[in-house]
């Protein structure tokens, strides 16, 4: 599903959650109707008897009784993001997978277990609020119903926050955007433009390493704008960038150089993009 949003949506937060909203969809959808189909039959036609809307038993009767079944699936569904979202780190979404995918490109066996008991963690904590909310609605108390109302909106508002802010990130007019690969050279020289950038300059930076797949996702997000700047090694450039069968030399530079502007004028002129398309060759 990552790959297939990527030429749609670009790499980082906005294709991450498309994707894993798509994912928890399924358990939700099936664990909701599993539960309201297994209702009781004679309970549904004791309300039908006694003059009830079909709103009414659906609100009044079905999803309350469904609602451990319901409650069921959204456990399920959560604990699954939270597992799949440490692969969002391969599109540079960020987040503990991040720590995973650089201990494994780094043969860091330390920080791809911190990175994997973390998500673990995490996973746990959320599974342990969610029992604490599904006792919390199991209450019948009038008090104990405000409050729960109360609760519902808050997570609801907290959550549709948290989703416009990473669909619609505020870009900084400011900021310069650098992505690196998922080596520990690129890890590195990321770190060094930022700290150089940031130190002579009044810009900012915002830096996303690691992006898998390297070429393959960075540059249609150079073209579409989302990133500026990032490391790339002379020999990729000159024989997948530029598509040339010889090996490249320190005396291909100059040519390297022109021909790579040439293309950068190009992509400028056909995307219409309103940043450059910035490359930087080791």
């Amino acid at each position: 599903m990552l790959g297939f949003l990527i030429p749609f949506s670009g790499v980082g937060n906005a294709t991450a959650v498309i994707a894993l909203t798509v994912y928890a969809l399924l358990p939700m959808v099936r664990n909701t109707h599993t539960g309201i189909a297994n209702v009781d039959l004679a309970i549904l036609e004791a309300a039908k008897g006694m003059g009830s809307t079909r709103m009414q038993i659906l609100f009044k009767i079905k999803l309350p009784l469904a609602m451990p079944v319901v409650l069921s699936g959204i456990r399920n569904m959560v604990t699954m993001t939270i597992a799949l979202a440490g692969i969002a780190s391969f599109i540079g979404a960020g987040g503990l997978g991040v720590a995973i995918y650089r201990g494994i490109t780094t043969n860091n066996a330390a920080m791809t277990m911190v990175g994997s008991l973390l998500i673990a963690l995490l996973a746990l904590i959320m599974d342990f609020l969610l029992v604490f909310f599904e006792k919390r609605i199991s209450r019948r108390s009038i008090k104990a119903k405000k409050t729960n109302r109360i609760i519902a909106i808050v997570v609801c508002l907290l959550c549709l926050c948290m989703a416009i802010g990473t669909l619609f990130p505020v870009n900084r007019q400011d900021t310069i955007h650098i992505a690196t690969k998922p080596m520990t050279e690129q890890y590195v020289l990321g770190e060094m433009l930022d700290i150089l950038i940031e130190q002579d300059t009044d810009l900012n930076v915002e830096l996303t390493q690691g992006v898998g797949g390297g070429k393959s996702n960075i540059e249609p997000a150079m073209e579409s704008g989302e990133f500026d700047i990032y490391p790339e090694y002379t020999g990729t450039a000159w024989n997948m960038v530029l598509k040339k069968d010889s090996l490249y030399s320190e005396q291909n530079m100059i040519s390297l150089s022109g021909k790579m502007d040439m293309m950068l004028f190009v992509t400028l002129m056909v995307s219409h993009s309103k940043r450059p398309w910035t490359w930087i060759l080791d």
